[in-house]
């Protein structure tokens, strides 16, 4: 990953091989093989705890360990300017997360403008994680509105509930832990379905588990989350 003055770390668990696809199956194996492709500029959108961020780290942590050059900027951090976006034409991928934070900022909009055609003339990687969709934007600088609905635009949509008990069971499988079916629906009927939630819930049962020498069973669950 291109090394920024920012203190940017990306989460040393997001790849895409541990990315629940749910629903999601184009969109994954598209940035599977975007590495091996060239002048992909993709435009991601959906709501909160769909695994924007997720993904947005894991694929240039995956170019990283090609040994190509990934610039990854969560703009959500209010230490970034406009100014973080001159000249990163020399990237082989540019990913921005949380696009939404900065739409509405003029000085935004026109570093965003022209970092869009200094990737394009040079036949760079470009991806646009966001909240919404840009159909739905409206934005001073009309030149950039075109230029994000020029994109191939993809939805991230949510787990469906019997999703969630295969993002649970394959969350734990990467791990190292074993849980059934059983105790994944019985986790999500007593706890939060949200994505981030039930993470923090798996490990915490990983850490008690390896810490008690036990395996994950229902009494267990019990115990752990005083259910």
């Amino acid at each position: 990953m291109l090394q920024l003055p920012l203190d940017i770390q990306l989460d040393g668990t997001a790849r895409l091989d541990n990315f629940y696809p749910g629903s999601n199956l184009q969109i994954c194996q598209k940035l599977k093989n975007l590495a091996h492709s060239k002048d992909d500029f993709i435009f991601i959108w959906g709501g909160p705890n769909v695994g924007k961020s997720h993904l947005a780290q894991a694929i240039c942590r995956e170019y990283s360990e090609k040994n190509l050059i990934a610039a990854y900027f969560p703009l959500n951090n209010e230490a970034l300017a406009p100014e973080v976006l001159e000249g990163l034409e020399f990237a082989d991928l540019v990913c921005l997360d949380s696009l939404q934070s900065v739409l509405d900022e003029p000085y935004w909009q026109l570093a965003l403008f022209n970092l869009f055609n200094n990737l394009k003339h040079k036949h760079r990687q470009f991806i646009i994680f966001c909240e919404d969709s840009p159909k739905n934007f409206s934005l001073q600088l009309a030149d950039l509105q075109s230029r994000f609905n020029s994109m191939e635009i993809y939805k991230l949509e949510i787990l469906t509930d019997q999703q969630r008990i295969g993002f649970v069971i394959s969350n734990a499988e990467h791990r190292g832990l074993e849980i059934s079916a059983e105790v994944a629906r019985f986790i999500l009927a007593r706890s939060s379905r949200e994505v981030g939630d039930l993470i923090d819930i798996i490990e915490l049962l990983d850490a008690q588990s390896i810490a008690q020498q036990r395996k994950v069973t229902i009494p267990f669950v019990k115990k752990v989350l005083s259910l």
